[in-house]
């Protein structure tokens, strides 16, 4: 249990740094979690290279998943050199074999990763993750393997990348849009797809079943505990909980932009936990203007079931025009059990 005493021991700038470094292991993310070890253990044991796809769409996580997975790996600096177990690199744009390959250099610390042909800087790369101790490889933003505009997958990258795992051993894990799973399962790339047999997709929270619900409500509890008040928020009691799912959709993003900043309103006001005014107040400030026809849902009295959330696996489309998602249909009796 929290000890909630000691917040208020904690100068106002301790406070906000406990505010901006919020973050919930729920028991979805423990299994992902669980599964990139489990990559990152079997090949050094194994000695072959499987690598775990994880897609989500934006705001459910993946970003922040990869952060917190990596930073219980820093790379330290001995007498000998630098050791770097996991190392994250962001995807490039355009990505081709010679900008991912910089990339990596660049992260490993090579000062002329930009220098050389494309042979030149793979034999680096090999060396380096030998020399660098590099147990897994992430990469985020996977989907720039796929060219936005003509959404074709790009061979010569995906063939660049499978000889890589290959002939270092160093498991890969891929993070992307969910519309990444089409380059693996492009016609070609049946040897790429084989290097990848774990999928992961980071799906929102749901309210339409009661594991839904109550998943969501222990998601909220964990933010409420770790919160910097004397006093609980009571963010997971059924009602707020609501209104928190009404405002994210269950996406945890948007409802973190609102906890951040209604808790930065709060400490500032000196209230003892989260009010529904400061909550209104913040959804104002950081979500309103992304949804213009959405009532404020900790203003309303009456707060309209939200809207069921829908995954797509193709990629965006260059238009203007919006799509309507079906709304989800939820009876009082579920929202209140």
């Amino acid at each position: 249990m929290t000890d909630r005493t000691e917040f208020s021991k904690l100068s106002l700038e301790e406070r906000l740094v406990i505010v901006e470094g919020l973050y919930v292991q729920y028991p979805r993310v423990l299994n992902i979690l669980r599964e990139i070890g489990h990559c990152q253990r079997r090949a050094k044991l194994a000695g072959e290279a499987a690598g775990v796809l994880i897609t989500g769409d934006s705001g459910t996580g993946k970003t922040t998943l990869r952060k917190h997975y990596a930073r219980d790996f820093p790379r330290l600096v001995t007498t000998t050199g630098t050791i770097v177990p996991v190392l994250v690199v962001i995807v490039p744009v355009p990505a081709t074999p010679k900008s991912l390959a910089t990339e990596l250099l660049t992260v490993l610390g090579d000062p002329g990763a930009d220098k050389g042909t494309l042979i030149s800087r793979t034999n680096r790369l090999r060396l380096l993750l030998k020399r660098c101790v590099v147990e897994l490889v992430i990469l985020d933003e996977f989907q720039h393997f796929q060219d936005r505009d003509s959404n074709k997958v790009l061979r010569t990258i995906s063939d660049w990348l499978k000889v890589l795992m290959d002939q270092t051993g160093v498991p890969i894990v891929l993070i992307g849009m969910p519309y990444s799973e089409n380059i693996l399962d492009a016609p070609g790339h049946e040897q790429l797809r084989r290097r990848f047999p774990t999928r992961i997709q980071l799906e929102p929270f749901s309210w339409s079943t009661a594991d839904g619900r109550m998943e969501f409500r222990k998601f909220l509890k964990g933010i409420d505990d770790a919160l910097p008040f004397p006093q609980p928020s009571h963010l997971s009691d059924v009602e707020l909980a609501f209104r928190c799912y009404s405002a994210c959709q269950g996406v945890i993003g948007p409802i973190m932009t609102v906890v951040r900043r209604a808790a930065y309103l709060a400490l500032e006001k000196s209230l003892d936990c989260l009010s529904l005014d400061v909550l209104a107040q913040a959804y104002d400030d950081g979500l309103a203007a992304n949804n213009p026809s959405r009532n404020n849902p900790f203003l309303d009295i009456k707060v309209k079931q939200p809207a069921k959330r829908q995954t797509s696996n193709s990629p965006p489309r260059a238009t203007n025009s919006r799509s309507k998602a079906r709304p989800t249909k939820v009876s009082a009796s579920d929202i209140f059990s």
